[in-house]
């Protein structure tokens, strides 16, 4: 609604302004630290090694997040199209820049297991038990930041829904979400007002990843013994369940194919693994913690 919300703070401390989006996606990274510290001492990790571990999951997950931005996001064509005509130096500077515009959840979700998995055979090295553990850390870490950054998503204007008189928000006359829908739909929106009211999305990602991170903590500091990677398990299939209904109310611009969006296919596979996951942690008692 408003990307330059935070933008007061950054100016009194002399700091360039990255936009609401960057501001909240690195609050969220410096709440991973305490959350790992904490929920590994609950599950009988290391603490002190898994508070190391958001160190070598967040720059693979930036990195990997605009790679599925480029991919699947219907703009790999422009993105080629600008490479071929200012050269490499494009590359590292806008198209993998893990500070620019443009994230994919999914995206960072594969980087963050490929870094985290390494990660944790290094700390763990033959412990499964633990690394099923760390995936339960880490769900409750991306959970906490999901809610938080969707938030970002509002004051940005990206991520936002179909046109709805019923339950919408207009955004105001100059915004980005004003200059994206006109590009969609110039018969209904015009550059000189406030946006038609569309259904604001990015709220309804940002509620439903705030219950899910309760949902969570509560199984983790529940009365009941979980087996290791229950947890992440349970994040998998909410979220990716979650996503993919609400893809269905999205507007902005994206990647498709066939009937659903690239987001839903993919919901689809997650959705598929974390069900996988879930029959695995229920088949035996496995809920000792390892130290």
């Amino acid at each position: 609604m408003n990307a330059d919300i935070f933008r007061p703070f950054f100016e009194y401390l002399g700091f360039k302004y990255p936009g609401s989006y960057m501001t909240l996606l690195f609050f969220s990274f410096s709440l991973a630290f305490p959350i790992a510290f904490f929920s590994g001492k609950k599950m009988g990790l290391n603490p002190w090694k898994q508070v190391a571990l958001p160190f070598s999951i967040i720059p693979v997950t930036l990195v990997f997040s605009r790679i599925f931005h480029i991919l699947f996001e219907g703009m790999l064509g422009m993105y080629i199209a600008k490479l071929k005509e200012e050269g490499v130096s494009y590359l590292f500077t806008v198209m993998l820049n893990p500070f620019g515009m443009g994230h994919v959840f999914y995206g960072g979700l594969l980087g963050g297991f490929i870094a985290g998995a390494v990660h944790t055979m290094v700390n763990y090295p033959g412990n499964w038990k633990a690394f099923k553990f760390t995936a339960d850390s880490a769900a409750l870490v991306v959970a906490n930041g999901l809610w938080i950054t969707r938030l970002g998503c509002f004051f940005e204007g990206c991520c936002f829904g179909r046109p709805s008189s019923l339950f919408g928000i207009s955004f105001p006359q100059g915004s980005r979400t004003m200059f994206m829908l006109y590009s969609l739909d110039r018969v209904n929106t015009s550059l000189y007002t406030k946006t038609q009211p569309i259904i604001p999305t990015q709220l309804i990602h940002s509620f439903t990843n705030f219950v899910i991170f309760i949902v969570l903590v509560k199984i983790l500091y529940g009365k009941k013994k979980q087996n290791p990677g229950y947890i992440a398990a349970v994040f998998l299939l909410l979220y990716s369940s979650s996503r993919f209904f609400i893809e269905f109310l999205r507007y902005d611009v994206r990647g498709s194919f066939l009937i659903f969006s690239t987001s839903q296919w993919i919901s689809l596979i997650v959705f598929y693994l974390g069900l996988e996951l879930y029959r695995h942690t229920k088949k035996g008692d496995e809920h000792l913690q390892s130290k």
